[in-house]
């Protein structure tokens, strides 16, 4: 799998943001276009940092940090396409990103994780990050304000620190 930063709009984004059912559990928002004025901004977007996965000419999905410099925190997003999932691909890009992020100096990554969405928990307690609580009413699903849990892996060299 070749693993890539990307600052631009790309046209197989579209076969994440045109597809309702891999934005269920996240922020993102539908988008059909490369030329979607929301989308060019959320990529460009000087407090984010992405990377797209390909295996041989296939895309497979992309992770995304918003980056807060100022406490050394980065908050995650990962969307696998349906037919990669659970094969590994999300295992090994939020371990990619992982890596890199600590190497940039954040301290903290962390993700709000739908509760209803038990691959991501479970993606993420097995790289070991830490659940820190629940959020209440804080993820609007089909109409619907659902709880999430925020998990959270702080840099080993900072783990004991306070």
């Amino acid at each position: 799998m070749q693993i890539t930063e990307f600052h631009t709009v790309f046209p197989d984004l579209l076969h994440i943001f045109s597809e309702r059912n891999l934005l269920h559990f996240t922020d993102l928002e539908y988008c059909d276009s490369v030329e979607n004025q929301w989308l060019r901004q959320w990529v460009e977007s000087l407090e984010r940092i992405s990377w797209r996965a390909y295996e041989q000419s296939d895309f497979v999905g992309f992770v995304s940090a918003h980056l807060v410099e100022k406490h050394k925190t980065a908050s995650i997003t990962i969307v696998v396409l349906e037919q990669f999932q659970h094969k590994g691909y999300g295992e090994s890009m939020l371990k990619y990103a992982l890596t890199c992020l600590f190497a940039m100096g954040y301290v903290r990554i962390e993700a709000q994780i739908c509760t209803e969405n038990n691959a991501s928990v479970q993606l993420f307690e097995s790289l070991d990050f830490t659940c820190e609580g629940r959020l209440r009413k804080n993820f609007l699903i089909d109409g619907i304000l659902r709880d999430s849990f925020l998990y959270a892996k702080i840099a080993e060299s900072n783990e004991n620190k306070s």
